[in-house]
């Protein structure tokens, strides 16, 4: 058996409280969408093929993300969680593409580990939204795509590829820690008390972060419990930062015509001509 959880650390209500204050003295709005509307309008003023799509959509990853936790902090049923865990998702994988059909030169450090660490999470957003990932990305030999599409033994022939520090001689290398290399492994290999365990002990140490840093929607653990699930796995956890509606399948879908990112029909224009086509 997992060792039991709390449903909740003990700074969430110091968490709540802090998100409540900053939401009221800015006015009904999140810092997350004052500055991603900052980029938008920068965006928009330059023609569709003069875009630094990659640094617009790796900002917007992280500001959906921030918008999903902040919602979800006021308000633990509102379904705009799911839509904001969705754009971030896709908004982390589209800065990926846009970056290796077109690498920046002389990227800082920070923002290329930040920019490889946010696909991978971005594959499970996506999932933990969807159930599935685009076919499109099928091909990449990276252990999150490969175990979402359900190819396991793929998955794990791919673990020693990773890399647990990054090295600029390959800025592109899969950056995953052993704990998560263990959880693949535990998944591949339909180890419930394994995977159970693992995702136990991420949630410890997600909680171990300093109030203001916390993470309030776990996607990691949600889609591997979603994957779980979908391969008749008794994997439960039942904690905050696992919502869930994300399991309830009359309110967790998105409608892809209606949810887009900012740009996005400029954006798969410019993919396109770079080679890659969205599907």
């Amino acid at each position: 058996m997992a060792t039991k959880l709390a449903y909740q650390s003990s700074k969430w209500e110091k968490e709540r409280q802090n998100n409540e204050k900053r939401y009221i003295a800015n006015k009904g709005k999140f810092a997350a969408q004052t500055n991603m509307e900052g980029v938008i309008k920068r965006g928009l003023a330059k023609p569709a093929d003069c875009r630094d799509y990659a640094s617009y959509y790796s900002s917007f990853s992280l500001s959906y993300k921030i918008l999903a936790g902040r919602t979800y902090l006021r308000n633990n049923s509102d379904s705009q969680v799911i839509r904001y865990t969705y754009l971030s998702g896709m908004a982390a994988i589209f800065a990926y593409l846009f970056d290796i059909a077109r690498p920046a030169v002389n990227r800082d450090k920070t923002d290329q580990v930040n920019m490889v660490r946010d696909f991978s999470y971005g594959l499970l957003q996506l999932f933990s939204v969807q159930n599935n990932i685009p076919q499109c990305l099928s091909s990449l030999e990276h252990p999150y795509v490969q175990m979402l599409l359900g190819n396991f033994e793929k998955a794990v022939e791919l673990l020693p590829s990773t890399v647990t520090e990054y090295d600029a001689a390959y800025p592109y290398a899969v950056l995953m820690s052993d704990e998560a290399c263990l959880t693949v492994q535990a998944m591949a290999e339909k180890d419930e008390k394994a995977l159970n365990n693992r995702l136990v002990q991420h949630i410890k140490n997600e909680r171990k972060w300093p109030v203001g840093y916390s993470v309030f929607v776990d996607a990691y653990s949600i889609a591997y419990l979603k994957l779980a699930r979908l391969n008749h796995m008794a994997c439960e956890l039942d904690v905050i930062e696992v919502p869930k509606m994300f399991f309830d399948d009359a309110v967790c879908k998105i409608d892809t015509s209606e949810t887009k990112l900012p740009f996005f029909d400029d954006a798969l224009e410019q993919l396109k001509k770079l080679g890659t086509v969205w599907c």
